[in-house]
């Protein structure tokens, strides 16, 4: 008969506190859309990757030179020509050559860099490095704001599960002190007991006080990173706790944007040393303008103050070779070089820190199974010992003590049980996370 009691409870006290109640409230995969949608700090990355496809774009351009408009004005103390004669075009008629203290000019300037040392090629080279790169620090925004947003949602719900146990403790124990102070009043039961009962009640609302603190400050977090104003309910979910068992993962590290990451990196800092080199080499330049001088004749010219007009233009190819400068070069490639090197310690680092992590996560899902399963049973004996104890104190075999305490540690149990099936879940998330899963999952 017991026995059956036993199990009766168990049940009724399992559906109590874990059966999902019918709502309309915010489900899991709704979280996730609108955080990606609406996060701000996600949006901001997604420029980022915008900003490197048109810095990419912008260093292609560069190998076409640039086209640049040219205005000046001069005023000078004594006459200038509007644009270099040779002895004979003077010598013809001075006094008609268009000379001015005031000379204005204007034109087209095209500039083409014929060889840089490849450096313009390292530059296109960098900038396509720095795309990738920005593309994979958006997958990987992505996948921190899903785990972010999967991990506060399941906290909230294990709040809740947390909170309504504690509901169901407190209305236990209110009804055990109506119990008690009633006997107390027909003189069956010490007050010193109606003082216990009291006491544990008290602390019971205390703590389902202050879990409904913690829900709320979740879904203000949570509502912060979905850029919600508020959040009102969240969607129950099934979780299913398998048994012990070997949890492997088929992924391998250099599969991972994480470490792709890292090994761009790299490339980005050798491309970075070869491009110091390209000081070492001279620059060529071509060169092409053609414009206007003009301005109002001087007192020299017998056509004083009329305004005359000259063509000029010109095409030239420059260039220009550092011999010596003192050590700089070598130092802006010694640099460079050390940079690179600390890249491939980063990217070292990076994939023992995957390592560790994916060993760490896949044994923090095996001690969530293993703590459910454990508090699964601990809940079930603590159960029937407080059932036991109940009917020992109803006649008057045990002191309101040990009542307490047995349900004391039924509550306790429970409440691991709880934290553990959802550990659990926010284990198997974290491991999703590292594998870059979680948008699949």
């Amino acid at each position: 008969m017991l026995t059956r009691l036993v199990l009766i409870s168990l049940l009724t006290y399992a559906v109590a506190v874990f059966t999902p109640s019918t709502s309309n409230g915010l489900t899991l995969d709704e979280a996730v859309t609108f955080a990606l949608k609406n996060n701000p700090d996600f949006q901001k990355q997604q420029m980022n990757q915008s900003a490197s496809e048109k810095a990419l774009k912008g260093k292609k351009s560069e190998n076409y030179g640039k086209i640049e408009f040219l205005a000046s004005y001069g005023h000078y103390n004594l006459p200038r020509t509007l644009a270099p004669l040779t002895p004979s075009s003077i010598s013809l008629d001075p006094t008609a050559v268009p000379t001015t203290k005031d000379l204005f000019g204007t034109g087209i300037m095209y500039e083409l860099p014929l060889f840089t040392g490849f450096a313009q090629q390292s530059s296109v080279e960098i900038a396509l490095l720095e795309k990738e790169m920005a593309e994979t620090a958006l997958k990987l925004s992505r996948e921190q704001l899903i785990y972010n947003v999967k991990t506060l949602y399941i906290n909230i719900l294990a709040q809740q599960t947390q909170e309504e146990a504690q509901r169901q403790y407190y209305s236990t124990l209110q009804r055990l002190y109506d119990d008690i102070f009633l006997e107390v009043k027909l003189g069956k039961k010490a007050r010193v007991e109606q003082l216990k009962a009291a006491a544990d009640l008290e602390n019971a609302r205390v703590q389902a006080r202050a879990i409904k603190g913690n829900i709320n400050i979740l879904k203000a977090t949570l509502a912060s990173l979905l850029n919600k104003g508020s959040i009102d309910t969240v969607e129950e979910i099934s979780i299913t706790v398998p048994p012990s068992g070997k949890i492997d993962y088929t992924k391998n590290i250099e599969e991972l944007e994480r470490y792709r990451s890292a090994v761009l990196d790299v490339e980005k800092k050798t491309k970075l040393m070869e491009k110091s080199s390209a000081a070492y080499y001279p620059q060529i330049v071509f060169n092409g303008f053609y414009g206007q001088n003009f301005g109002p004749n001087d007192d020299s010219n017998r056509n004083e103050g009329d305004w005359n007009n000259q063509d000029v233009w010109q095409a030239t190819v420059n260039l220009k070779w550092t011999l010596f400068d003192f050590g700089s070069r070598k130092n802006t490639q010694q640099v460079a070089s050390i940079r690179r090197l600390q890249s491939q310690r980063e990217r070292l680092k990076t994939e023992l820190d995957l390592k560790k992590s994916l060993n760490e996560a896949i044994i923090k899902i095996q001690m969530a199974i293993d703590a459910f399963h454990s508090a699964e049973t601990e809940c079930a004996l603590t159960r029937e010992t407080e059932i036991i104890e109940q009917t020992r104190f109803t006649k008057g075999a045990a002191d309101v003590n040990d009542l307490l305490y047995a349900k004391a540690r039924n509550q306790l149990a429970l409440s691991r049980s709880i934290s553990a099936k959802y550990n659990y879940l926010s284990s198997c998330f974290y491991l999703d996370y590292l594998l870059e899963d979680g948008e699949n999952k």
